[in-house]
């Protein structure tokens, strides 16, 4: 009976536990160590999901878009391409930009003109159109302070049209062209050398030519997109009246002829910026008005006897003689450079072949203005003088 008892007891402590005391205990932790497991891993991987959602938002901040292309672009013109950036707030940080994939076009000038709005960054960039099929460049922005960078903008093909210029075109296109100032002095018995210094805004002033000159070029240039400037120099038949060329007014969408006036000076420009012919001074005007003032003395020396008028007389026949006077002799050293005009640079026209004496005339800071067997006239750098 006591065996019996005992079964029974332990029968009902069975029955009466916790089921999972049924099972194997190992088990069920073994189950739910790969859950916790699932959990932490998870939570790393949204860790730096997040993270990466929160620089992603900084780069997608910065939108940039094309603003105010242009539509008919003309062969050698400069162009605006303008690109709109935002927010607003970065134009105080460094922004670097990626230009490519353009063609029949090439930068003008590397670094774009800025305009900050209320509405947004606007950065333009100038290119010069090279040929009739253009295609704009693909832009794309990167803020270097943060890294973000913008999407890249896909460049826009256009056509562009090809001029056909009259026979006088000087080769450039300009919202204005000007002539500043201007002079011409002889440079053989046959021709004249005209030099003129000009101002053009949104012009390639590089590309300038005169057609059928003798001989040009430029003595100094300064290319700019707002305002260019250079001193061109043409040496042209002493015939002509007028310097005449032309060039492609883009305001007016026309041509338009500039007309340089012939005013041959025999006093040779002395800086690069004496070029007005209001302030030549004319040789034959000088001896003209020293004659009419010698005459005008000695009447009044005949009809007053006074000796004063005499004395007073000298100065303008000491000047007479003086410019009568021939002109002292130079020694020029094998292989000098000759110069058009008494500039450092500038242009060379002549090469002494050997140890020559030539005529000088004046003087002009380092240059000796020379006369030349052939009639020519130029300059000498005076370390091209010989030393004894």
């Amino acid at each position: 009976m006591k065996t019996l008892a005992l079964i029974l007891l332990i029968v009902t402590q069975l029955f009466s536990t916790e089921p999972s005391v049924l099972f194997d205990s190992a088990a069920t932790p073994a189950e739910e160590a790969p859950s916790a497991a699932t959990t932490v891993d998870t939570q790393e991987q949204e860790a730096p999901a997040e993270i990466n959602s929160l620089f992603s938002g900084v780069a997608s901040n910065l939108t940039i878009q094309f603003n105010n292309l242009p539509s008919h672009p003309y062969v050698g013109e400069i162009i605006a391409v303008s690109v709109k950036l935002t927010p607003v707030d970065i134009a105080s940080g460094n922004i670097e930009y990626t230009l490519q994939n353009e063609q029949g076009i090439r930068i003008f000038s590397d670094t774009p003109r800025r305009s900050v709005k209320e509405d947004g960054v606007y950065d333009t960039f100038y290119f010069l159109v090279q040929s009739s099929a253009v295609r704009l460049p693909d832009v794309t922005a990167t803020l270097t302070s943060t890294g973000a960078t913008s999407e890249t903008l896909s460049g826009t093909t256009l056509s562009a049209t090809a001029l056909t210029p009259p026979s006088t075109f000087a080769n450039v296109l300009a919202d204005k062209f000007e002539i500043v100032n201007y002079k011409t002095t002889p440079y053989n018995n046959e021709s004249n050398v005209v030099i003129f210094t000009a101002k053009a805004s949104r012009c390639n002033i590089g590309d300038f030519k005169i057609p059928n000159a003798i001989k040009q070029g430029f003595e100094s240039k300064l290319p700019n997109v707002g305002e260019s400037q250079m001193t061109y120099y043409a040496i042209i038949p002493n015939s002509e009246q007028n310097l005449n060329f032309s060039i492609f007014n883009l305001k007016k969408q026309r041509y338009e002829s500039i007309v340089v006036p012939i005013i041959v000076d025999d006093d040779t420009v002395s800086t690069q910026s004496d070029l007005s012919p209001t302030d030549a001074r004319h040789v034959e005007l000088k001896l003209t008005l020293a004659g009419i003032v010698i005459a005008v003395l000695f009447g009044l020396f005949y009809w007053r006897r006074d000796k004063l008028y005499l004395y007073i007389s000298a100065v303008p026949m000491f000047y007479v003689i003086f410019v009568f006077l021939p002109n002292p002799e130079i020694c020029v050293k094998k292989d000098a450079p000759i110069y058009l005009l008494p500039i450092n640079h500038g242009t060379i026209f002549e090469m002494t072949l050997q140890e020559e004496h030539l005529e000088a005339e004046k003087e002009v800071g380092d240059f000796t203005k020379v006369h030349l067997s052939d009639d020519k006239v130029g300059w000498v750098n005076k370390r091209d003088i010989c030393s004894n």
